[in-house]
């Protein structure tokens, strides 16, 4: 497993991270979730069914990857299908849940998992989940913010290769992988800080 960043503190209740004493102003979902008002706001209405449902789901494939007690929920068509994906399944824990930071960007960010596949590449993961079988299709892959994610990975464990990135998006009784390779990735965080540092930042 990777040893967590020295001095990286996540505060739950913010939903902020904090390095070596320094608040960090921003997160790469933030970078690379845009949305116009209108879809910020339809966000707001339906967090109530979304939220609970991602917080739960994740739960459960954390500990399915740790090896803790798995947990009851309200969704186990979700998890029953999490326990089906032979990615999760069948491939060794290298981190999960990891908290990663750009001090000189100052963002911070937490991936879903990192392992090492049954043929022995190393993949980064990132876990959607969606409300009906119909989103599982229309799920696009999450390549910027993996790209973030391996960006800051590079950063910190200069030594580790990353052979592939996977969007796992899951929806009632469905898991679907979505394969991309991490240069795409990574370029598609570079484009994502750029439209960001256009709108966000004031210099």
């Amino acid at each position: 497993m990777l040893d967590p960043i020295p001095d990286l503190e996540f505060h739950a209740g913010l939903h902020r991270y904090r390095f070596k004493g320094r608040w960090l102003p921003f997160s790469v979902s933030r970078v690379t979730n845009k949305t116009s008002p209108e879809q910020a706001a339809q966000f707001e209405r339906t967090k109530h069914i979304w939220a609970p449902r991602g917080n739960d789901v994740h739960g459960f494939c954390e500990a399915m990857l740790t090896g803790q007690e798995l947990p009851d929920t309200d969704y186990d068509e979700w998890t029953k299908a999490l326990q089906d994906c032979w990615l999760l399944r069948d491939s060794e824990p290298l981190a999960v849940e990891y908290r990663l930071c750009d001090a000189r960007k100052g963002v911070g960010g937490s991936f879903d998992f990192l392992l090492r596949s049954p043929n022995g590449k190393v993949i980064l993961g990132d876990l959607k989940t969606v409300g009906n079988e119909t989103a599982v299709d229309r799920r696009k892959p999450a390549k910027a913010q993996l790209g973030g994610y391996l960006a800051m990975l590079i950063d910190h464990h200069p030594t580790l290769t990353v052979d592939g990135c996977y969007t796992v998006v899951v929806g009632p009784g469905r898991c679907r992988l979505i394969q991309s390779e991490p240069d795409e990735c990574l370029m598609a965080w570079v484009d994502a800080w750029d439209a960001f540092k256009l709108t966000e930042l004031p210099f």
